[in-house]
């Protein structure tokens, strides 16, 4: 296929993967973040915009020193320096009042051959100091010379997710296929009937998104979001009013008969009231001739997945299958893993089915779904594929459901329209929103966890501070046997300034740590370019103590449960949703006793919104305050963009600001379809 077959064929609904530069890699990471297809991209609009509109002199960067500024000057010098391990370009620049070194340790390649002696640039970064002014990694542009087009005043800055820096997908690969993808789109769809973009005198469709992205006026943009929020609205009270009605089907009558007192006897520990209240309520789904359709929800820590398993034994006693779909590999792996070692010591066979699962391993897995001797497979995204079919299938759980749109839902659940149906929210969600967005479902919700926890007290560290941090955390491994996780928000230093300030990665911390404060100690490093034999074997030293100290990205997000761990550290905790810092800061305390988390942010000492944000997150625990807090502030720390399959952490913050706005809307369907 010629690259013009593609472009003439390219819609909305194509692939990501046809976008130039869209590895595997990148694209799974894209995936796992809802982002599947041309239209899902475009709709992943910036947080943010830099304006290079306003040119700084360097001989007055003093007055701007440690902020964003944009520089235009010549190129005087383009060094290329080769360690025995690495190599970093250094470029001057002069715009007649000074002089400023930019300096890069990545895409090297590229700029060496891009800039060289004599050519005009533009340069947009922070300022730092290290013997003179210079920038690390800055956006740099050719400045173009008379009638070769405009440069780019406003850059468009997007929340990418810490997956996407690990694929190699930095700001200006996203913003690059973005504009490829504009400048090649033939068709774009229509969303809002016709009548109703003529009611509200919307800006066409093509326009708004263009806009969004590279805007030409920064005083135009509201016009523009009004579009896009509007159409986000019609889109979900679409989908919501689509599901009530797919979803209202009978079900099956079932019965859990003596498989939850076999499970309960071989576990360590008792049901918490609350959890016993949700699985009675959910039984009592299962017993009636009507589907169960339920979301189950509850805060960090509050046993979620021992309710869904038990959720899960009606169908298995009346020999039925359960599906239990995850979005990530990681997420596949650690429920897999559960799911085996209690339900295994009743017999129950289960199986794992991802992307990566080795052809051979596949195909009898398909096999033994097809016949019904598989009873329980938990998997990504691939259990939705036409190829995936089972014998009888009598439950399904989706896990991180914010994560899949309906129609995923629905592809999953129409394997057997009979099944019983069970969404779970990773993160609480505040009850007004839940009634908004899940209309279409019953909610059962476990208010507190298991007792015996002290909540985790947790502190906002200035960098001044850190020496006498790390003191306090190596005395907490020598003297109390204390296991730490320090979490760094991407794996090694960016490919450009595509942040607020300049943040340690995971590699620099690994080295920097075990050199340092914490070279008597043994310290792992785990992250997601690892290939999983090798995060296995990273984790079970963990896991046994023989490591007391783990340097890790997110992986550890959602799931890890080591009962030593005491002490939470988050490197650029600004860079965090606050939902996502709860989540990690879930990760500690879960064997009882006093645990920490410490909040490392070079932002919140010159931001003031900054530092209330995670100053007003350190005085709470309440995941569902959180969350709403969270989504009003609209923290970067997912891509906030509005998705096209499923519901991105803006559509929920818009409709939790707007909830007339998104009533008005479902109304207005309501008189287009003439019905209630």
């Amino acid at each position: 296929m010629t690259k013009r077959d593609v472009e003439a064929m390219m819609d909305f609904l194509s692939p990501v993967s046809l976008v130039p530069g869209m590895g595997p890699k990148r694209v799974e990471a894209l995936l796992e973040s809802g982002i599947e297809t041309i239209g899902d991209l475009l709709y992943a609009f910036p947080r943010r915009y830099i304006d290079r509109s306003r040119i700084t002199l360097i001989s007055s960067i003093g007055d701007y020193f440690q902020d964003c500024c944009t520089i235009v000057g010549i190129v005087k010098r383009v060094r290329l320096e080769r360690g025995r391990r690495s190599q970093r370009l250094r470029i001057l620049i002069d715009d007649g009042t000074g002089q400023i070194e930019l300096l890069w340790f990545q895409g090297i390649s590229y700029l060496r051959n891009a800039f060289k002696p004599g050519m005009r640039m533009m340069v947009t970064g922070r300022v730092s100091r290290y013997i003179h002014f210079q920038m690390v990694h800055p956006i740099a542009d050719r400045v173009p010379e008379r009638g070769e087009g405009p440069l780019l005043k406003c850059i468009p800055v997007y929340s990418l997710t810490s997956g996407m820096r690990e694929a190699g997908l930095a700001q200006g690969l996203f913003r690059k296929a973005v504009s490829w993808i504009l400048k090649n789109l033939k068709h774009y769809p229509r969303v809002l009937p016709e009548p109703l973009e003529k009611k509200h005198q919307f800006p066409p469709l093509e326009i708004c998104i263009r806009e969004l992205h590279f805007p030409s006026s920064m005083e135009e943009l509201p016009k523009y979001r009004q579009r896009i929020k509007y159409e986000s609205f019609y889109r979900v009270a679409l989908a919501l009013r689509f599901s009530r009605k797919k979803f209202a089907l009978p079900g099956r009558s079932m019965n859990p008969g003596r498989l939850p007192d076999l499970l309960k006897s071989s576990l360590p520990f008792e049901l918490t009231p609350d959890q016993k209240d949700a699985v009675n309520v959910l039984y009592r789904d299962s017993g009636s001739p009507s589907r169960m359709h339920r979301l189950l929800q509850g805060d960090v820590g509050c046993g979620k997945t021992f309710v869904a398993i038990f959720s899960c034994l009606p169908a298995l006693n009346e020999g039925l299958q359960v599906a239990w779909m995850v979005p990530t590999e990681v997420l596949a792996a650690q429920g897999y893993a559960v799911v085996k070692k209690w339900l295994g010591g009743l017999g129950i066979e289960s199986a794992m089915l991802t992307g990566a699962t080795p052809a051979s391993e596949r195909k009898k897995i398909l096999r033994s779904l097809l016949t019904g001797e598989l009873r329980f497979v938990v998997g990504t995204h691939t259990l939705i594929q036409p190829t995936v079919k089972f014998r009888s299938l009598g439950m399904v759980v989706i896990d991180e459901q914010h994560k899949f749109g309906v129609k995923q839902r629905m592809a999953l659940q129409e394997k057997d329209p009979a099944s019983d149906f069970l969404l779970m929210s990773a993160t609480p969600i505040p009850q007004s929103l839940a009634m908004t967005l899940y209309g279409d479902l019953d909610i059962v919700t476990i208010n507190r966890g298991p007792g015996g926890r002290e909540p985790v007290s947790t502190y906002l560290v200035p960098e001044e501070k850190r020496a006498e941090m790390e003191k306090f955390i190596l005395e907490q491994i020598t003297s109390r046997g204390a296991s730490v996780f320090w979490v760094a928000p991407r794996i090694e230093k960016g490919e450009e300034f595509d942040e607020d300030h300049e943040v340690k990665d995971a590699e620099t911390l690994y080295d920097h740590l075990r050199r340092g404060a914490f070279s008597g100690i043994d310290v792992g490093l785990v992250h997601g370019r690892m290939d999983s034999i090798e995060k296995q074997s990273v984790m079970e030293k963990f896991v046994s103590g023989e490591t007391r100290l783990l340097v890790s990205t997110s992986v550890i997000e959602v799931g890890v449960d080591v009962p030593a761990a005491t002490v939470m550290v988050i490197e650029g905790a600004d860079l965090f949703g606050l939902a996502q810092l709860h989540q990690l800061r879930g990760r500690v305390g879960r064997g009882g006793g006093k645990s920490y988390c410490f909040l490392l942010s070079p932002a919140a000492g010159s931001d003031s919104e900054v530092r209330g944000r995670l100053l007003a997150f350190c005085r709470l625990n309440d995941g569902f305050k959180i969350a709403e807090m969270d989504l009003r502030s609209r923290g970067p720390g997912e891509m906030a963009g509005i998705r096209q399959s499923g519901w991105g952490n803006q559509v929920m913050a818009d409709i939790l600001d707007a909830p007339d706005l998104f009533r008005e809307v479902q109304e207005e369907i309501c008189q287009l379809t003439g019905s209630q």
